[in-house]
């Protein structure tokens, strides 16, 4: 029997501190129940060492292709050069930062797509790792707490599970769309296309391990707040009408419950979070953070993640 075939897609811009560790652990992975037929890594517009790092790959691997752009034209607009040039069953994009841990990451989410026949569109789950400065802590408490709530949420199948960083797709579903020029929540346009006629088109894959990094500044933690607070927001209702932000409504007594779980836990770093989350509406980041689908980065996030 031949085995379901997935191609690996990754948008990376100017992330030579972790695309070596990332792919290193794609290449583990175990394919007892797929087949990985290719790995494309577009790489837009970088300016550090990512495209050379990315080239010592692609000398060694055939399977590795490399997409450069010599100017950044956003994160979205990348994503729709990997959906165009593959073809496999099954599309998996990651983010460039993040890191699986376990050689099962990607067999778990091909599993969860493979028992649920309506699900077109598979998140991946997140383990942020532990921080070292007070900033850093606040907003992995403040992610933590957050990520508690969605989950109970609908049993985690809402747009907020959606991250963003390591989604699985059909086939049907990646080749029926690209993104529009100037869109800045990919994830959330892409839970939309997933869900819009199929209330059961998404689902999460509780048991992986994906690692992030949360921000550790001040500034970061404004320049993702001004991103994921407003502006995703009101990109997504550009394209789908103000009725698609109900979509985005967290019942209170949800988030309330969520809130003080993680209180009686770490107190401290609870109370920051909230404050920050406090401030960050109040006094909304003034700066442009976006023009044409490209966004301000939050560099904190980006370092290399070691395990």
């Amino acid at each position: 029997m031949n085995k379901q075939t997935l191609t690996v897609g990754i948008a990376a811009y100017n992330e030579e501190k972790n695309i070596d560790h990332l792919l290193k652990s794609i290449l583990r992975q175990r394919q007892e129940i797929f087949s990985l037929e290719q790995i494309i890594v577009a790489c837009d517009g970088c300016t550090d060492n990512t495209v050379s790092i990315v080239q010592k790959f692609v000398k060694k691997y055939n399977f590795i292709k490399l997409l450069n752009e010599s100017e950044r034209i956003g994160k979205s607009l990348a994503l729709n050069k990997i959906y165009t040039l593959a073809s496999s069953d099954f599309l998996l994009t990651f983010d460039a930062d993040v890191l699986l841990d376990r050689n099962i990451e990607i067999e778990l989410m091909v599993k969860v797509i493979n028992n649920h026949p309506q699900v077109d569109l598979v998140g991946g789950r997140f383990i942020p790792i532990e921080q070292k400065n007070i900033m850093g802590n606040f907003s992995l408490i403040s992610y933590l707490s957050f990520e508690d709530a969605f989950l109970r949420l609908n049993n985690g199948n809402n747009i907020f599970a959606l991250v963003g960083l390591a989604s699985l797709m059909r086939k049907k579903l990646y080749k029926k769309f690209l993104y529009p020029k100037g869109t800045i929540s990919d994830q959330n346009y892409l839970y939309v296309m997933a869900t819009k006629n199929n209330p059961h088109g998404f689902t999460l894959a509780r048991r992986t391990r994906i690692y992030l990094r949360t921000v550790s500044t001040f500034n970061d933690w404004r320049i993702l707040g001004a991103r994921s607070v407003i502006a995703d927001k009101e990109n997504i209702a550009y394209f789908f009408g103000d009725e698609i932000l109900e979509k985005y409504s967290m019942p209170k007594n949800i988030y309330f419950i969520s809130l003080i779980k993680w209180f009686l836990k770490s107190p401290f770093y609870s109370a920051g979070s909230l404050v920050m989350n406090i401030f960050i509406r109040l006094f909304p980041y003034k700066k442009n953070i976006v023009k044409n689908g490209m966004w301000k980065l939050a560099v904190s996030s980006k370092e290399a993640i070691e395990i």
